[in-house]
């Protein structure tokens, strides 16, 4: 992308004009400073990715959904596939889309003191086999009782862990 950056500088065809009016015939070096300083990789290539290089590339974009027996190409090599590309590439690099959104939901102060947590699922994508351990070494710091459940957006629960077991849960995951 770097050296695409200084093609675009350097000699701009019309498509990098439209899409690149800032970089176009440019110091190609004080604007691949400029990129470098003050973009993360995942908003750098939402910035910086052009047409050509996802046409040299040859990049597309796959939708790949559990409930369909079959994949599906969502962009390809043209003018409205090029951004939603460019998004998709920026967004595996983006530690929100990869990292699991799990947040305090409920403490029982009053009650049993139990801990409730809630893993909000990005792309319906569920927690990893190593949550079990990583719940079970919660309930030690914490003490009291300690439960998981993983929620979709539109706010179903489709899993939930609980330690120390509960016989009414869908999971057990402690001993």
């Amino acid at each position: 992308m770097m050296q695409d950056i200084r093609r675009i500088c350097e000699n701009p065809t019309d498509e990098d004009r439209e899409w690149f009016p800032q970089l176009a015939g440019s110091d190609w070096q004080a604007s691949l400073d400029y990129a470098m300083r003050n973009f993360k990789d995942e908003s750098f290539i939402q910035q910086y990715l052009s047409p050509k290089l996802i046409r040299d590339l040859k990049l597309f974009n796959i939708h790949d959904d559990a409930g369909l027996p079959v994949l599906k190409v969502k962009a390809i090599h043209n003018e409205t596939g090029y951004q939603r590309i460019r998004e998709t590439l920026a967004g595996q690099y983006n530690l929100g889309n990869r990292e699991p959104n799990i947040q305090v939901y409920n403490v029982n102060i009053r009650g049993d003191r139990s801990l409730t947590l809630r893993h909000y699922m990005h792309n319906k994508q569920p927690l990893s086999s190593s949550s079990k351990e990583v719940l079970k070494h919660l309930h030690r710091l914490w003490g009291f009782d300690v439960r998981l459940e993983s929620i979709l957006p539109d706010g179903t629960v489709t899993k939930r862990y609980e330690c120390p077991p509960s016989a009414e849960l869908l999971e057990v995951i402690c001993p």
